[in-house]
């Protein structure tokens, strides 16, 4: 028997910081648990469950929050990871705690193991039709998508990348038996790879396909200074050695491990499988077709980061673009939770009061061009 067809105001895909800080924030303006629904494919930050057991979040966490500072890391004003937690760089349990304890704190109903596996437009009206793995069908005026990216790692950008290991696929690093790895991206993850090898004893080719890093201090562009920091700790261990202009073209195994070799025939080796940390694509699931692109594979949004070819379908996360403006990291997105969440409030008649706390926290983020130039002197 097919199951009675549910309806709600709004659907939100995704229990990672930008799922939960969009429902954290609805509630807090009046809306009731039957008026919306939060899906989560596995558990509630799962993604960063699945991250390396060493990898720590690259933005530092700081209690704060009573003097207007909010935690970089936190998804509501009130709340604080490096309060609750007692670390400045979270591992990634450590963050899926933090998020359950913001659930558990505004008592957010997440319905966790659902897929959703469908979504259809429907009418003149704009909503939409779900359907969940069960087979359940949820009829909801108002999508909100923030399905991330851990779960789609770019691991076809050159060929043999099959024979490597994506970095998203490393549940400890301590289980890397080789003695030699080379790893492939200078990025934020390439050099998190590179430093716990390292420190593991092991000898690393860290691969970098440019020479100079880009002209802004943005860390959505360039290595955090976290980052950069331990890459500096690397010059003078002797383990790790840095290859600059190795754009990657094809991995070959050999009788000895792995080779790489370059766009313009350079070789390099690798004893064990080589490491790829080129990142990850954008998550768009069943929505795939709902959004257009833009040259570089983001979704295309509207001023109120809603999808330029279907309404009340609105984007955030990770790969939330304005322009030039790239806002990837929690405490960017975070400022933009208050642009769908108002649309949504004030076609619901809710209360917007709280919008003035969050912008004295520093989480109402309406003008871009703030973020498109570098603010400081010294």
């Amino acid at each position: 028997m097919k199951p009675e067809l549910q309806h709600t105001k709004v659907v939100i895909v995704g229990a990672g910081p930008s799922g939960i800080g969009c429902a954290a924030l609805l509630k807090q303006m009046g809306l009731t648990d039957d008026a919306m629904r939060i899906f989560e494919a596995k558990q509630i930050g799962s993604t960063f469950k699945a991250w390396p057991k060493e990898m720590k979040m690259i933005t530092p966490s700081f209690p704060s929050n009573g003097f207007h500072q909010t935690d970089l890391n936190a998804i509501t004003p009130d709340t604080s990871p490096a309060f609750s937690i007692g670390k400045e760089h979270l591992t990634g349990e450590d963050y899926a705690t933090y998020l359950q304890n913001v659930v558990k704190h505004y008592d957010i109903k997440v319905e966790e193991n659902q897929k959703v596996i469908d979504v259809l437009p429907q009418g003149e009206d704009d909503d939409f039709l779900i359907t969940l793995a069960s087979g359940e069908q949820i009829a909801t005026q108002y999508l909100i998508w923030a399905g991330g990216e851990f779960s789609s790692p770019k691991k076809a950008t050159f060929g043999g990348s099959e024979l490597c290991t994506h970095n998203s696929e490393i549940d400890s690093w301590a289980n890397c038996d080789a003695d030699h790895y080379a790893v492939i991206g200078c990025y934020e993850s390439g050099v998190d790879a590179a430093y716990n090898l390292a420190s593991l004893g092991k000898k690393v080719t860290l691969i970098d396909a440019s020479y100079d890093q880009a002209d802004t201090y943005d860390p959505s562009r360039v290595l955090s200074p976290y980052t950069a920091e331990r890459l500096a700790s690397l010059v003078n261990t002797q383990l790790v050695e840095l290859e600059q202009c190795f754009e990657v073209n094809q991995v070959i195994e050999t009788s000895s491990g792995y080779e790489l070799i370059s766009m313009t025939g350079d070789r390099l080796s690798s004893q064990g499988k080589p490491i790829n940390c080129t990142g990850f694509n954008t998550h768009l699931g069943p929505v795939s077709d709902l959004f257009d692109l833009d040259s570089e594979g983001f979704p295309l949004i509207n001023k109120f980061d809603e999808s330029t070819i279907c309404r009340n379908l609105f984007l955030t996360g990770p790969k939330l673009v304005h322009g030039e403006v790239l806002l990837c990291f929690i405490y960017k997105f975070r400022g933009r939770f208050t642009t769908p969440c108002s649309i949504i409030a004030t076609e619901l008649d809710l209360d917007l009061s709280i919008l003035k706390h969050y912008q004295q926290a520093g989480m109402l983020l309406q003008d871009l061009s703030c973020c498109e130039d570098q603010q400081c002197f010294c």
